[in-house]
């Protein structure tokens, strides 16, 4: 057992690494093959949930004073580095890799139970691969590795508890889940595989196990609830996370021209006139979730059908088959298909990846099949096709690039261009506050900026809304208006066409700033009386538009 502990202390090296190079010129030292140009910088996501851990140590309490339509676990890890190691990029970017590393020992420690060193060793590498991908936006900080630390953790303990006839590593399991379920409500999918699992032994164990699996789940959520009401927003809490959570599932339309639900799946998103990226259009407005690692999906199904139905299969096998297709089901049913979902089930794939090659090689041990080899050539196949794209485009891009290529284009490149000219320049404001309509949230992290408003961030379920009729949004809308009238921030950044209230109020009392020239509303509007002294902050010639923002 010593040599296989030593592969997976290895992988998990590798892996910070590997993982590394995302930040890689804030080190200061030349550890990867292109170290060039600034870091990547912070997306939307990463920056407004880095803002509101900021906040959350201030002193704000999530739902009463910032609000957010995810339960609070993964805000409240955010919160975490930037109290260790600051307000910076490098502790959003340290964030995530401990939860990658719990999620690579789990799936290690399943694989190798199943079928041996070799499966875990393979598992383990691809998952530091997989969840590494640009494509995905896994080199980020997204949530969703908080999600898979937690839901690994949850199969691995159903694993090992399944035949013990002790109900504790089944209280443990529940536990886990509840806490993936408290980062992202999906999390809970695999719930319902475990029970039916359990339910289908037929023996007094199978009724411990989901007892203690329902109470570690219900008691972990209790005690989140718990804090949240000893803070005061308990209500709150309830309107965002079940109402409002509830909404942006049922009342949001597909953007225009987006493909259908039967292929969305596999082709993602569509750009705003509806074509789709390589290889199923051409636009370059976006890229295709799996570019990065199409290989290794195309031989999931296979690896899937073989984890659960091969000659050597197990109880436990299946069950590991059933989380897979949870996880891929949490993929699906949010009906978003943004790149960075399709993370929750990268452990999956290396994991059935893991198994199918391993016993393929076992079964090559004992007596010459032509199906075991091809099963080991393809597994095998696909996973050097696999690292060697991520190497080229993972490894062998610089780090700021990685966003240009993979995620969008430069938005955050130039939002954090933006953001930093705010810093520079809000000291002429008596109380520097800013209101961002819409995803620009980078412009709260890179400006060192507070909001004037609880809402901080608008989601497509605001956006569709804002004008007209909504029993959640209509409200919304209107304390959006009286905390702007009560705060008035010197800066309200307009990135979606402004709704009528909020045109009035720019019209009344801004003027559209030349750093940021656009039309129809948007763009960056500064308060009148702050106007002249912000745009000719160095003198009369810079107010005209900042470098590298007027092409935008």
């Amino acid at each position: 057992m010593r040599k296989p502990i030593w592969v997976l202390l290895g992988i998990l090296a590798f892996t910070v690494w590997y993982r590394a190079h995302t930040f890689g010129p804030t080190v200061g030292l030349r550890l990867w093959p292109v170290v060039s140009g600034p870091s990547e910088p912070l997306d939307c996501d990463e920056a407004i949930y880095a803002h509101m851990g900021r906040r959350i140590l201030a002193g704000d309490v999530l739902y009463r004073d910032l609000t957010e339509n995810k339960p609070p676990l993964g805000y409240w890890f955010y919160a975490t580095p930037i109290k260790l190691l600051g307000y910076n990029e490098t502790a959003i970017r340290l964030l995530p890799i401990p939860f990658v590393l719990a999620t690579i020992a789990g799936v290690w420690w399943i694989a190798s139970r199943f079928a041996g060193p070799l499966a875990g060793g393979l598992a383990a590498f691809l998952v530091a691969i997989l969840t590494t991908d640009p494509y995905l936006f896994g080199n980020g900080s997204n949530m969703e590795h908080f999600m898979n630390a937690f839901s690994v953790a949850s199969l691995a303990l159903m694993v090992f508890g399944w035949d013990r006839g002790k109900a504790w590593p089944f209280l443990a399991a529940g536990a886990a889940l509840g806490a993936a379920t408290l980062v992202k409500q999906i999390g809970v999918l695999p719930l319902a595989v475990y029970g039916v699992a359990l339910l289908a032994r037929r023996s007094k164990e199978g009724v411990k196990g989901v007892v203690g699996l329902g109470l570690g789940f219900g008691l972990t959520l209790a005690a989140a609830v718990l804090v949240l009401w000893l803070q005061g927003a308990g209500r709150d809490a309830y309107v965002d996370v079940i109402q409002f959570g509830r909404a942006m599932a049922t009342d949001v339309a597909p953007e225009p021209g987006a493909p259908s639900g039967w292929i969305r799946w596999l082709t993602g998103n569509a750009d705003p006139k509806g074509v789709l990226p390589w290889p199923f259009g051409n636009t370059d407005y976006l890229v295709w979730w799996a570019r990065g690692s199409w290989p290794a999906w195309l031989v999931l199904a296979p690896c899937l059908l073989h984890l659960a139905f091969a000659p050597t299969t197990s109880p436990t096998r299946r069950l590991a088959a059933g989380w897979i297709v949870a996880s891929l089901a949490e993929v699906a049913l949010p009906g978003m298909y943004w790149p960075h979902y399709y993370l929750l089930a990268t452990p999956g794939l290396a994991l059935a990846m893991g198994v199918t090659a391993g016993d393929c090689l076992v079964g090559l041990r004992g007596k010459f099949r032509v199906a075991d080899l091809g099963g080991l050539g393809v597994v095998a196949a696909a996973a050097i096709a696999t690292v060697g794209l991520q190497v080229r485009d993972y490894l062998l891009c610089p780090p700021q690039e990685l966003t240009v290529r993979y995620k969008g284009g430069g938005q955050w490149v130039v939002l954090r261009e933006l953001g930093k000219e705010l810093d520079r320049r809000k000291i002429v404001f008596d109380d520097p506050k800013l209101y961002v309509w819409g995803w620009q949230s980078p412009l709260f992290f890179y400006g060192k900026l507070d909001g004037a408003s609880r809402h901080l961030f608008v989601d497509n379920l605001l956006r569709d809304y804002a004008d007209r009729p909504h029993p959640l949004i209509t409200p919304r809308v209107a304390e959006i208006m009286d905390d702007l009238r009560a705060n008035r921030p010197p800066l309200i950044f307009v990135g979606y066409p402004p709704f009528p209230a909020l045109r009035a109020f720019l019209t009344e009392g801004y003027l559209p700033s030349q750093l940021v020239p656009s039309g129809n509303g948007l763009g960056l509007w500064v308060a009148k009386e702050k106007y002249a002294v912000f745009e000719q902050f160095d003198g009369p010639r810079s107010a005209g538009p900042l470098r590298g923002l007027s092409g935008r």
